[in-house]
């Protein structure tokens, strides 16, 4: 049977990679949105994880309230299963471009199939945010739209608050968010037909073939190219959150990336400005993604500011030339970077899928794993670790027992880790934590530097965000001056 599970997360920060789910709230309805089950879980915050300042004054969570948790690895498991129950569609508010990305780290670092929840028994991803975004566009109606200082926002706790939605807890309160997406989704779904029609942009088979289908009406030096427009919460409010975009096809590199250039900004080929094509942008976009793709009908186009439609106009006049063709070769052809030191925990990209052979041992690791309890470590378990040959499974779980099971009576922490958590002390360049965008994991010396200044740009803190503030300050001092 095919379900809708509604769900969100709170973190520790925005690192996709670095950071932790705190806390993983669902309700299961049925395709009318019919309440089936709900669930929540807390996760105890892992001691390589340093708390961002902003993070915890937006959700805030307790670190009373946290280490009642259960640990990440047990956690990871239960949420797993949730989203691989068969049928599942899992979807949220602007869960493409943020929670599912979590999901997939922490599935990824406790050795679980990262992707499977996507098309694996029937299951697949939606995302609730797009389809808002088209709703305030052309059914302006069907909502009450909030505003922030006279300007539109998509922000969920103001819609909620707009339409006097009824949910039982705080705003970024996950199962509070959750039952905000639920009435949200509910208003949507009364018009039938055009919810079952955004259905469609998160089926990857149809939302190709929908593009697919635009007819190529534009000719640039005899070839035909697709002139669209594409929808999307990033492109904000001043714009309509649409802009005109011609489809370049498809990168040569990544077989499930196809490119688009914008056609409403300035310099979109870097011509005027002398800039290396290298420093030149494109939109990449994968099929089903958050990205929403419609042909350039006029009552379509008609919704664009007058603004962007004359520097579409302007710009199509332009790129008829070889710098445009130039332009589609590099993006075609672009390979991202190799980063040679990069950390395991953020290597899911560059490291690739699992190969059968670390299957095989990762379920030699989760196996020896169910036999942990907490009074006892099984002798076989910390062995047959070590037998492990695939470098990165064996990294990732050593990384595991010494995030989770630590505690185990023989148990002795791994080398590479504990080296690993003395780097979270130091301010030394050469010991910064790298992830897949070439960033940083948030250290002990930044995190203190970060409440620093936020306890002096805070106004009128309350007495909850005070509390909050004096807690990070003791938590993350107490990493930094932990022994190694």
């Amino acid at each position: 049977m095919k379900t809708f599970l509604f769900y969100d997360v709170e973190t520790s920060g925005l690192n996709h990679a670095f950071d932790q789910i705190l806390t993983f709230a669902c309700i299961r309805t049925d395709l009318e949105l019919n309440e089936i089950e709900r669930q929540s879980i807390t996760i105890c915050l892992r001691k390589d994880i340093v708390p961002s300042p902003n993070a915890f004054l937006v959700h805030g969570l307790t670190y009373d309230e946290l280490k009642r948790g259960i640990n990440e690895y047990n956690a990871a498991l239960k949420i797993h299963k949730i989203l691989n129950t068969s049928g599942t569609i899992s979807l949220g508010y602007n869960s493409l471009g943020f929670d599912d990305e979590f999901l997939r780290f922490m599935f990824y670092r406790n050795l679980l199939d990262p992707y499977s929840h996507q098309y694996a028994n029937g299951c697949a991803r939606m995302d609730i945010l797009p389809m808002t975004v088209l709703f305030r566009v052309f059914h302006p109606k069907s909502l009450n739209w909030p505003q922030i200082d006279g300007k539109p926002t998509l922000k969920l706790d103001s819609i909620s608050r707009e339409n006097n939605f009824i949910t039982s807890g705080r705003a970024h309160e996950a199962l509070n968010d959750v039952e905000a997406v639920i009435e949200l989704s509910k208003k949507m779904f009364q018009q039938k037909d055009i919810w079952k029609y955004c259905l469609d942009f998160f089926n990857k088979t149809r939302d190709e073939v929908r593009i697919n289908s635009i007819d190529k009406k534009l000719d640039i030096q005899n070839t035909q190219f697709r002139i669209c427009l594409m929808m999307s919460a990033s492109f904000g409010s001043t714009v309509n959150y649409m802009a005109p975009v011609i489809h370049l096809g498809s990168s040569l590199v990544y077989k499930n990336q196809s490119l688009w250039l914008r056609l409403d900004q300035d310099d979109i080929l870097g011509m005027d400005s002398g800039m290396d094509i290298k420093d030149t942008f494109v939109i990449r976009k994968r099929a089903a993604d958050a990205l929403i793709v419609l042909p350039a009908l006029e009552r379509f186009w008609d919704k664009l500011p007058e603004q962007s439609r004359n520097k579409a106009r302007e710009n199509i006049e332009k790129i008829s030339n070889k710098r445009f063709f130039e332009f589609i070769l590099y993006h075609s052809n672009y390979k991202y970077p190799f980063i040679p030191n990069m950390d395991p925990d953020a290597a899911l990209y560059q490291d690739g899928f699992f190969s059968f052979q670390e299957k095989k041992e990762i379920n030699l690791v989760h196996q020896s794993l169910k036999e942990l309890t907490k009074t006892a470590l099984h002798s076989d378990t910390i062995e047959n670790i070590k037998k492990l040959n695939c470098l990165r499974i064996k990294t990732l779980a050593n990384r595991i027992l010494a995030r989770n099971f630590d505690d185990i009576k023989g148990y002795t922490e791994d080398t590479e880790f504990s080296l690993y958590i003395s780097r979270l002390k130091s301010s030394l360049e050469e010991d910064q934590i790298i992830g897949y965008k070439n960033d940083k994991k948030l250290n002990c010396r930044q995190a203190l530097e970060e409440l620093k200044e936020k306890q002096k740009t805070l106004l009128n803190p309350d007495q909850d965000q005070k509390k909050m503030l004096d807690w990070l300050k003791k938590y993350t001092e107490s990493l930094y001056n932990s022994r190694p």
